[in-house]
């Protein structure tokens, strides 16, 4: 019980210093488990280990949601050149340097490469929309070229680390014709629903999310890509239900991702930090100027005045970065050395990212 009480007010701890700093919250929250682990001999309890594991599926299943394809349509040319680009390069950079410099195993260099690749659209909209009502046509492009970084990344961990068979295929075929249908008939059962006293297209939203969650375990497909997909296959309907899209954001980022991130944290060792220092800044060095680099000569292409800019907020990988390692932490592709570096660099280049970008808004009505 004193665990729990312990992570809850860590938790909550970690919120208000975010907002005091103006920092994402999810670096707090992972701090915080830091020195639950380090400081408070905090043991774990089986219901933040439910919840961690909720959190994670709610946190892509909203990632998911934040893919909208019509925004994807319309800049279809600039998103997949630069975020192509901003995926590719550093992941290339990092496992080379990975396996070739470092002598990491197969597996080892391709999941650090795409824990340092991602883009975290969890901070880059917030960015975006910083002192907005809404995107102009700029912070639209930028925003869907992240969402191509988000699509490359989870693509790419699934089908390295998920294993496929003839159930699989089976799944992802039914799961697919479900998710061709979920917009036709999901719309006219929220609508019909809509503002009901039980929240009955709420409940529905979250069984949905626990039965991948149980169904990809069941089948060897890692559950975060179905949590991903089923938030993009639901995107259409959620977003013109604002109450329930909030709802759904409330708990999300005010409940369970924070006990996802602490959790995330409690197996972090200050012992493997420092430990580590050296790799930790090597890892950011690369990742953080190979996405740089990639990031800016593409976005240059379409968007000129504003390349800087992308390509220092690009840099922000806090959510997909930490999913990726926890899953080759969890999966033993990790050692507890290698987990706390990654998680360290994917924190360091971040708050590198938060800390370069202190203007209000990108460029405003400055035309590429």
């Amino acid at each position: 019980m004193y665990d729990i009480f312990a992570a809850i007010g860590l938790i909550i701890l970690a919120g208000f210093v975010a907002i005091e700093l103006s920092i994402a919250s999810a670096i707090f929250e992972i701090l915080a488990g830091v020195l639950a682990s380090n400081f408070f001999n905090f043991a774990g309890a089986e219901v933040i280990d439910v919840l961690a594991d909720i959190g994670i599926l709610a946190l892509m299943f909203f990632a998911g949601l934040e893919i909208d394809f019509d925004v994807l349509k319309k800049n279809a040319k600039s998103s997949m050149v630069i975020g192509s680009a901003s995926f590719l390069v550093p992941f290339l950079a990092v496992y080379l340097l990975t396996i070739y410099f470092l002598h990491y195993s197969f597996e080892q260099a391709l999941l650090t490469g795409i824990a340092l690749s991602t883009t975290s659209i969890a901070i880059v909209y917030p960015m975006l929309l910083k002192s907005k009502e809404r995107l102009d046509d700029i912070g639209k492009k930028i925003l869907s070229a992240a969402m191509i970084v988000d699509l490359l990344s989870m693509t790419t961990l699934s089908l390295l680390f998920s294993d496929i068979t003839i159930i699989t295929i089976t799944f992802i075929m039914a799961f697919a014709i479900f998710s061709w249908f979920v917009p036709y008939f999901g719309e006219r059962l929220f609508s019909h629903y809509k503002g009901n006293a039980v929240e009955f297209e709420f409940k529905i939203i979250l069984f949905m999310i626990l039965g991948i969650g149980i169904a990809g375990e069941a089948i060897g497909i890692e559950v975060v890509l179905l949590a991903f997909i089923l938030g993009i296959a639901t995107s259409e309907i959620i977003v013109v239900h604002r109450k329930l899209w909030d709802k759904l954001r409330g708990i999300t980022f005010g409940c369970l991702a924070p006990i996802f991130f602490f959790k995330a944290g409690t197996a972090i060792k200050l012992a493997a930090l420092y430990e580590n220092i050296l790799l930790i800044l090597l890892l950011v060095t690369v990742c953080f100027i190979s996405k740089y680099v990639g990031t800016y000569i593409t976005t240059k292409r379409y968007m000129p005045k504003q390349a800087a800019y992308v390509a220092t907020i690009f840099n922000s990988r806090l959510s997909l970065g930490i999913v990726a390692a926890t899953i080759g932490y969890e999966l033993a592709v990790f050692t507890e050395g290698l987990y706390a570096s990654i998680i360290g660099a994917v924190i360091l280049s971040s708050l590198i990212a938060s800390f370069l970008i202190r203007k209000p808004t990108i460029p405003n009505n400055q035309k590429a």
